[in-house]
């Protein structure tokens, strides 16, 4: 499994808090603009229309979600400036509780992270997981 082997070859070595919390917060950030996205599909679907009440809490759900994801970035991000520079910890233990290796390579052991490779998709094209 990919995500074991990222996790051995992490397994000695250390991170600095600080960019730990700061590139947690890169991520915080890339999900809160995920889910704008799919807030801004879901509009385009005209679910709006519908006016049962407890649906259209659950689609305002998703802007909370999308306003705590960013909210928890800038914190995040603000402790990463707090943080002592020499304040380190082993990331393997870290990595080992992630099960995306995508994850586990942003928030990983270099020194610095793997750049966003964003979805770009042609218009009218759908990519299913």
């Amino acid at each position: 499994m990919s995500g074991n082997r990222n996790f051995a070859q992490a397994a000695g070595h250390q991170i600095a808090l600080g960019v730990l919390c700061d590139r947690v917060g890169e991520e915080l950030l890339h999900l809160a603009a995920l889910s704008a996205v799919v807030q801004q599909a879901l509009s385009l679907f005209h679910f709006a229309e519908h006016n049962d009440a407890a649906a259209i809490r659950g689609l305002q759900g998703i802007d909370r979600i999308t306003q705590s994801l960013d909210d928890l970035a800038r914190l995040v991000r603000a402790l990463a400036e707090q943080v002592p520079a020499d304040q380190r910890l082993q990331i393997g233990p870290l990595l080992a509780g992630l099960r995306l290796h995508e994850l586990q390579t942003r928030l990983g052991i270099d020194a610095t992270p793997s750049p966003q490779v964003p979805c770009v998709l042609a218009p009218g094209e759908i990519h299913w997981l």
